[in-house]
């Protein structure tokens, strides 16, 4: 692989700083490596239980926005000074994006906080958003929170109206759209809308998520660099699952030159390992010390196992899927295998399957 200097990489002249690094996520996690110099990254905050506190507003004009709406203005909840009032689970596959072309992870220089919005999960329809929420508020706390500090006649009023509903009819007729991440890490807020009908919380039927390993292996294209996203759902106990991506030692890119990188994702007393290899044979992704009572807790609990996603980059295209195409996929134990690997620059497609 093409060593780059602190300053920059002799072939190309690009300042190293600026060349992108491996990404490895974990229910939607960004985990970081781990370093001799280092301590381990641990997560969530409430490891034995895997929740946090939530920030649960509601939207006032009747309308689900998009999952990057900011209009904080058209909520109820007391954004200022007001209190979380309940909780998420941490643990839940979530989704992830740049909210507004922020970089979740770099710090702001005066508050020395993150910014951006980093995990989320949004359903117009009210009900994945249903699962990683662990406690729900009571809404009428919220509308008389509200009442504190809200001026507005016309919204008082409304607030009045629903109040006189009572508590079941409140707790049952919002549809809560969307969980996300804001602003810090760890900042939970969950925005939801009154419906004119009632809200049933939807139950997981573990026996209809799939007992498979599934890889989606794709080559994807970006303006200035390549990129290949690996993503991998683990719903069986495999122990292990090894992905090999055969691209040529010399078009890997990394920020920070390495062989052999670990990352961990730490939950309850388990600690699941990610290893990823740079050498002759490619770019190696291992994941093992997979427990198979967490794959059937998070099964039973959301509908789907463990998701681990790596984000590889490669310095041009040419010759990549020719490359790609020969990837494999190794688990631990037999089980079921299925999976794609795909490319943006042509409609073929090879199947991942087990031999």
């Amino acid at each position: 692989m093409i060593a780059c200097t602190e300053n920059e990489n002799l072939e190309t002249n690009e300042v190293s700083e600026n060349l992108p690094s491996t990404e490895v996520f974990t229910q939607g996690l960004l985990l970081e490596p781990e370093l001799a110099t280092r301590a381990a990254y641990q997560w969530p905050l409430h490891s034995d239980e895997g929740w946090e506190t939530a920030r649960f507003s509601i939207r006032v004009d009747g309308t689900i926005p998009d999952h990057t709406d900011k209009s904080s203005a058209l909520y109820w909840g007391r954004f200022a000074g007001g209190n979380n009032k309940g909780k998420i689970w941490t643990i839940f596959p979530f989704d992830y994006y740049d909210d507004r072309g922020l970089d979740y992870y770099k710090k702001d220089k005066k508050t020395g906080e993150n910014t951006g919005l980093f995990r989320y999960v949004y359903d117009a329809e009210g009900l994945r958003t249903q699962l990683p929420i662990m406690e729900y508020p009571l809404v009428e706390d919220i509308l008389t929170d509200e009442l504190e500090t809200n001026k507005k006649a016309d919204e008082i009023a409304m607030i009045n109206e629903l109040l006189a509903k009572g508590s079941d009819y409140l707790n049952s007729h919002v549809l809560w759209y969307v969980v996300k991440e804001v602003g810090m890490q760890y900042g939970w807020h969950v925005n939801g809308v009154f419906v004119d009908y009632e809200m049933t919380r939807p139950q997981v039927d573990a026996s209809r998520v799939p007992d498979n390993v599934e890889v989606d292996i794709h080559q994807q294209e970006h303006q200035d660099w390549n990129e290949i996203k690996t993503s991998v759902h683990i719903r069986t106990d495999a122990e292990s699952v090894t992905i090999n991506l055969p691209i040529s030692e010399e078009n890997i890119i990394e920020q920070d030159d390495f062989d052999i990188r670990v990352y961990n994702f730490y939950f309850k007393e388990y600690i699941i390992k990610h290893q990823i290899t740079h050498d002759a044979q490619g770019i190696t992704i291992q994941i093992y010390d997979i427990p198979a009572e967490l794959i059937n807790q998070m099964k039973a609990q959301f509908g789907d196992g463990l998701t681990v996603e790596v984000h590889s980059y490669c310095r041009k295209a040419e010759g990549v899927w020719e490359e790609l195409k020969k990837s494999t996929v190794a688990t631990g134990k037999a089980c079921t295998l299925k999976g794609q690997v795909t490319s943006a620059f042509t409609d073929e497609k090879v199947v991942l399957d087990n031999p």
